[in-house]
């Protein structure tokens, strides 16, 4: 392993390139084109390696040693963000669009496990999957695209492992636990409308940002209230867009959030409890309420860490392992 790992210190360089390469050129959910073709351009340098697309801007590509060995799979996410990046060393080139999220990372991470794998192929017997997933940042994901193309049934695959960069966690370091990990993920769009009118008649006129604010505070007591302090929780609003001018009342407010769990039957009642309270809440003060959700991923759950001397420089250099039933990583 130790041998392996310094190998892997090797392809460093590559890796900085792979991943500056990624940063400088984002691209958003389901539209990694170029990202795809640089990727496939990169892994047909690898003599031997089957590679295909998938989930229209994805990548599938296998290493295999023995057709009848073990068969697991690796993965990573190639979508990036809508967000405008300050100017700094070897950032996004593409106006409003950036790898915040380590999706880059992910990415060249992947990549380079390709090459040192295959590299190390007479150490290894059976066949790897190395997955690469576009669309994770929009729901549902372009993990169910992959899922229905069947992936994971084409070849008898035993494990799949994924990761995810964290700030959190010191440099070289790797967390990871059995059971669940990380949370189902529900993205929602409130849109609250009304008459409009002047600013200086508030009440002849409902107000949609007035009440869109209201349900912005109002909705943390689901969390705070309703849920059980056992299961972890969490509610953002991470779009509030209304009004054209300092003394117009607009007709309409739209707002999108997140909704984390870590229990399937308390995120249904979530759901529940959310939709009730923004209806009633605009109906009370005259507006229209059109609120939709839309299911993301399952929580993650990790299998069982199993006991060997090598368990923790394994996990280390392959990363999290989780279940076929969650796909894969949120």
């Amino acid at each position: 392993m130790e041998a392996l790992l310094q190998k892997a210190k090797s392809l460093l360089p590559e890796l900085k390139r792979w991943r500056r390469h990624l940063h400088e050129y984002p691209e958003l959910s389901f539209q990694e084109y170029e990202t795809q073709r640089f990727l496939l351009h990169e892994l047909e340098k690898i003599s031997g390696i089957r590679v295909k697309k998938a989930g229209n801007t994805g990548i599938v590509a296998d290493l295999i040693t023995a057709e009848q060995g073990p068969w697991i799979a690796l993965r990573a996410d190639m979508d990036a963000l809508p967000i405008q990046e300050i100017e700094r060393p070897h950032c996004s080139k593409r106006a409003g669009i950036m790898h915040a999220c380590g999706h880059d990372a992910h990415t060249a991470m992947l990549l380079g496990a390709a090459h040192l794998l295959w590299g190390e192929r007479r150490s290894w017997q059976g066949g790897i999957r190395l997955i690469f997933q576009p669309g994770e940042e929009k729901a549902p994901g372009g993990a169910s695209l992959l899922l229905q193309e069947g992936i994971l049934d084409e070849v008898p695959i035993q494990a799949i492992w994924a990761q995810h960069v964290t700030p959190q966690l010191p440099v070289g370091k790797i967390g990871l636990r059995s059971g669940p990990f990380m949370a189902a993920s529900d993205e929602f769009h409130l849109t609250l409308k009304g008459p409009g009118g002047h600013a200086a008649y508030p009440h002849l006129t409902p107000d949609p940002i007035a009440v869109g604010s209201q349900l912005i505070t109002h909705l943390q007591q689901v969390v705070s209230r309703a849920a059980d302090p056992r299961s972890p929780t969490v509610l953002t609003f991470g779009k509030f867009q209304a009004g054209s001018a300092p003394n117009i009342i607009p007709t309409e407010a739209a707002l999108a959030g997140t909704l984390r769990t870590f229990d399937e039957g308390w995120r249904r009642k979530a759901r529940e409890l959310i939709t009730h309270l923004v209806h009633s809440t605009a109906e009370a003060w005259g507006l229209h309420a059109h609120l939709t959700f839309y299911p993301g991923y399952p929580v993650l759950q990790n299998d069982p860490l199993p006991h060997h001397p090598h368990t923790r420089l394994v996990q280390g250099a392959l990363g999290t392992r989780c279940r076929r039933r969650s796909p894969f990583m949120a």
